[in-house]
């Protein structure tokens, strides 16, 4: 590509921009954040998600033969955020019920806030594209009416009013575009990481009740 192809490709590209599209450029820059995060945190969730059942069975049938070792074990060759709470339980397994809960519940709360890193972020996104598309709908009016005060109404062209009036449409239509799947994937992953707290709470309450038992056993 010689000098003057390029130069005539970044002239068209910086018009574009500044005379039509800047908005809608915020618009797709914050859709490909959107995108980005809604992928990350999938695949974050879906890497600490494990199935509780079987890993509760492996944990009981070590705390109650008494084997601690091999329940810490099974929790660092599990990994994700309900193992790495109930592990915190197990450094604590001689002390008191209220020690072993406390341990799971601060580590709990360092879990949780892995997985609701980042999600806050496609909230935002939901929360200002549709303002900043108003936006680029209130500058598509100014500009409708700028020229139709300089054009004292009298050689006011309709291509001229109707392009002012599509960028200030689409320019809305692009904010609620990216708005609503952000919406519907914010959802989706704090419903996807509430379920998850569930069946942390629900495991963390069950290796507690064996550790006391076992206390009380030996």
């Amino acid at each position: 590509m010689d000098t003057s192809t390029f130069s005539s490709i970044l002239q068209l590209f910086s018009e574009w921009i500044a005379n039509w599209n800047l908005v809608l450029v915020v618009i797709f820059l914050c859709s490909v954040i959107g995108a980005a995060v809604f992928l990350e945190r999938l695949l974050y969730l879906r890497k600490t998600e494990i199935d509780t059942d079987f890993f509760i069975i492996q944990l009981r049938e070590a705390i109650v033969n008494g084997n601690i070792v091999e329940a810490m074990s099974t929790c660092e060759n599990t990994k994700g955020a309900v193992a790495n709470i109930v592990k915190a339980g197990l450094c604590k397994h001689e002390r008191p019920r209220e020690q072993i809960e406390s341990a799971m519940e601060l580590r709990g709360l360092i879990e949780v806030s892995k997985m609701e890193k980042n999600a806050r972020i496609l909230s935002i996104i939901a929360h200002i594209t549709p303002l900043i598309g108003l936006l680029g709908t209130v500058l598509g009016f100014i500009k409708a009416f700028a020229e139709m005060r300089q054009s004292h109404l009298v050689e006011i062209s309709a291509n001229q009013i109707g392009e002012a009036m599509e960028y200030a449409l689409v320019t809305t239509a692009a904010g609620l575009v990216i708005a609503i799947p952000a919406v519907i994937g914010y959802n989706y992953i704090i419903s996807r990481i509430e379920g998850m707290i569930v069946d942390i709470q629900a495991t963390a309450s069950e290796v507690v009740d064996l550790l006391v038992c076992r206390q009380e056993k030996f």
